[in-house]
């Protein structure tokens, strides 16, 4: 069954051993269904008090603190002061008051905003001045980058090749000479007749996109990676991808360089090309701002929310279940003591004292209101998180065990999620020396809680410091009420901006490399992840 087209009931099991027992998500949804019938509220409704009994043991199953800052976070911290000169001065010096121009292309908003606010922040840095054309951008709506950035420039040529690609996504078919002729097509709409090519090509995803670009302009070109370096590609081609890949990252590091956003990426790169790529931890510049929109942490005191998001992606079925359990728990154990009032991303519903919702598209600047936020993620690394830290809301998150069972869970039964890692989408590798140590960078079904615990703590959903995790939904509800919110935004705001100025240093030495081509790139091992 492809549960892309048709999902059905997942098979809930006593034999799970996570801390809410799937079972008793399908007993509530059911019995909820018969108290919505006869028009029951949560209060008035019995059966929903039962399974609460089973969930009480969370309060004894773990103790829920931040996560302590790792022997490089301190580091990062201890450094942060160091007045590092900024790189592209050596590219102001030799250029003078050039304007410089970027063509950033790739088919999803983070991964084209992440890298694209990063360079801008170097060019910034150095008084150096940059203009940004962003092309083809598809998720999560098209008209995302002009509505919120300004970038509303198109180009029908890219734009058809990564709208192919995305549609594509998960079983690809097309043929290589088809998405050629449409870059070529569409990298000659690009030339300006007074200043020829633009400057600078920054591409994001999908990695074949980046290939073909990388293979059909001479100027110097970014390769961010934040999707499977084989995703949207037919098996037949996925090691001539990887070859050309791992050329990309020898040949010429004055005219490619490949950057991968976690350390996860970074290492399965690595297995996957035999190189290791630069590793940069995503800043989400672009969701702070600058100016009189900068979106940092200032929360709504007299009317604390609490923002739960992408607890849909695994709870399918159960999600509805799971707000009513929520709602109950918040109920019994946030009141009257806060009046936190929990808001799930994409619900619509009438609110409670506890529970709202929110469904239509909101601004950055808005998330800075939230007290703090609670995330279920379903892949390595996904949208929102980075934003949320970067934005300095204190985030929660399922601790370890209660994740890698949601792992476990899902890759037995659906094939949603865990893209990043998933062996059956993107396992495909170089023959490797003897000598590499590297775990296997991939799970399935059949995997070990042993590695899917080891490929998790690579993520940084498991590294960054300061993020509060929960072993169930009792242990989430006392860690609300008791959190010193603002203690813990004071915590992450200073780690990023502490960590800044290194992941600025090592991306400035990358572009003064590709843009003067006479000083020394950054070293491929060199890494601002965690």
């Amino acid at each position: 069954m492809d549960t892309r087209e048709n999902w059905g009931p997942l098979e809930f099991s006593q034999s799970s051993r996570w801390p809410l027992h799937l079972l008793d998500v399908r007993l509530v949804q059911d019995q909820w269904t018969a108290c919505s019938e006869n028009g029951l509220s949560v209060s008035s409704c019995p059966a929903v008090g039962l399974p609460k009994l089973r969930l009480l043991h969370g309060l004894a199953e773990g103790i829920s603190v931040p996560t302590a800052p790792s022997k490089l976070v301190l580091q990062q911290l201890d450094l942060s002061a160091r007045d590092l000169t900024p790189p592209l001065h050596a590219v102001k010096k030799r250029f003078g008051t050039k304007a410089f121009h970027m063509v950033v292309i790739g088919s999803h908003m983070g991964s084209n905003m992440e890298p694209l606010s990063m360079v801008e922040a170097c060019f910034a840095q150095a008084g150096v001045p940059l203009a940004s054309t962003v092309l083809g951008t598809t998720y999560p709506f098209p008209e995302i980058m002009c509505e919120s950035f300004g970038h509303c420039e198109q180009n029908r040529h890219i734009d058809a090749a990564v709208r192919l690609l995305v549609q594509q996504m998960y079983r690809p078919t097309w043929e290589p000479q088809h998405l050629l002729n449409l870059l070529h097509a569409g990298l000659q709409g690009l030339k300006d007749p007074s200043f020829g090519e633009p400057d600078l090509f920054l591409c994001a995803q999908p990695m074949a996109l980046c290939s073909f670009l990388r293979s059909l302009t001479s100027q110097p070109m970014l390769l961010y990676q934040a999707f499977p370096l084989v995703g949207a590609t037919p098996e037949a081609f996925r090691h001539l991808l990887l070859v050309q890949l791992r050329e990309v990252q020898v040949s010429n590091p004055r005219r490619s360089s490949l950057i991968a956003y976690s350390e996860f990426l970074a290492q399965q790169v690595q297995r996957q090309t035999g190189q290791r790529p630069v590793c940069l931890r995503p800043h989400s510049l672009y969701a702070v701002g600058a100016g009189a929109r900068t979106s940092t942490y200032d929360p709504d005191t007299r009317n604390p929310r609490v923002l739960l998001g992408r607890m849909a992606g695994w709870a399918r079925d159960g999600a509805g279940a799971m707000v009513h359990l929520m709602e109950a728990f918040a109920q019994d154990m946030l009141r009257p003591g806060s009046s936190l009032r929990l808001v799930f991303l994409g619900l619509s519903r009438e609110a409670s004292e506890t529970v709202a919702g929110i469904a239509r598209p909101f601004s950055y600047h808005e998330l800075r209101r939230f007290r703090a936020a609670v995330y279920f993620p379903w892949d390595m690394g996904m949208l929102l998180f980075s934003e949320l830290y970067a934005i300095g809301v204190p985030t929660f998150l399922p601790d370890k065990a209660w994740v890698v069972s949601i792992i476990k869970r899902m890759l037995e039964y659906t094939d949603f999620g865990w893209w990043q890692a998933r062996e059956e989408g993107s396992s495909v590798a170089l023959p490797s020396d003897s000598n590499v140590t590297l775990d296997w960078p991939w799970f399935g079904e059949n995997s070990t809680m042993a590695h899917l615990l080891s490929l998790y703590g690579l993520t940084d959903f498991a590294r960054w410091p300061y993020v509060t995790t929960f072993p169930s939904l009792a242990r989430l509800m006392a860690s609300l009420r008791d959190a010193d919110f603002d203690a813990t935004s004071r915590l992450m705001l200073r780690w990023n901006e502490a960590s800044l100025p290194l992941s600025l240093n090592i991306l400035g030495r990358t572009l003064t490399a590709m843009l003067d081509n006479t000083s020394d790139p950054s070293d491929v091992d060199e890494s601002s992840c965690v």
